[in-house]
């Protein structure tokens, strides 16, 4: 008999509900139910305290490193947490989900608040950040959704009107496994050069071309990424 790892699970961060990007970097994780109780004795408890949960919540605590590119912080889910800092409303809150990737069956979603600090800050350490998602109503048992490959999905590209030879940064899923020399097309024509820097995050160049729409496609051993509208420079 064994035990299951802590690492199991898989966080994924959204703005819409709809479109998910993987929260990178994550070395420590804890969701926690904050149950409200009510005391319930009656002459019937025999003098032992007896409660009901009247009410509950939840939380989920994340604490991740932050990779970069260029020496700018560069995981994409990251990103998202960090534009909730000093917002308000619906700009303080993102959708969360966590899952098991062993393939069990908890999982589960929900809208949270964002309070993102900073967990280390002395000289020999590396960027740690504790994020603490605080949920904002009804946490939804969801159908596990991992998969350990998929078909690579683009949610952006920039900057926008770059011409041949620039580079370009694609953000998005299932990068990791991008095939050889034809896994990254703009217009139609193979990128002259493209690095995989994590699942999320593709740093290509643009080939040969003229200025105008030129769309681009990502794809790795299961399949191609829907084409994601770019214009080129002139």
């Amino acid at each position: 008999m064994s035990v299951a790892l802590a690492r199991r699970f898989k966080v994924d961060v959204s703005t819409d509900n709809s479109t998910w990007i993987k929260l990178g970097g994550i070395n420590d994780f804890a969701p926690t139910e904050n149950p409200t109780l009510q005391p319930a004795d009656t002459y019937d408890t025999n003098g032992y305290n007896s409660f009901e949960k009247t009410m509950t919540g939840w939380k989920l605590v994340a604490k991740f490193y932050m990779p970069t590119t260029a020496s700018v912080p560069s995981d994409p889910g990251q990103a998202i947490l960090q534009a909730t800092r000093f917002q308000f409303g619906t700009s303080a809150r993102v959708y969360v989900r966590w899952y098991d990737r062993n393939g069990g069956t908890e999982a589960y979603s929900g809208l949270a608040l964002v309070d993102w600090n900073q967990s280390k800050t002395s000289v020999p350490d590396i960027a740690e950040v504790t994020a603490t998602l605080t949920g904002d109503g009804v946490l939804t048992a969801i159908a596990n959704p991992y998969a350990s490959t998929a078909v690579p999905q683009i949610t952006s590209v920039t900057p926008s009107a770059q011409t041949a030879t620039n580079l370009i940064t694609i953000t998005g899923n299932g990068f990791i496994g991008t095939i050889p020399t034809s896994g990254v097309t703009v217009g139609g024509v193979n990128s002259t050069g493209w690095t995989v820097v994590s699942d999320n995050t593709i740093i290509a160049k643009i080939p040969t071309g003229s200025a105008g729409s030129a769309p681009i496609i990502v794809t790795n051993a299961i399949g191609a990424s829907a084409a994601f509208a770019y214009v080129r420079g002139a």
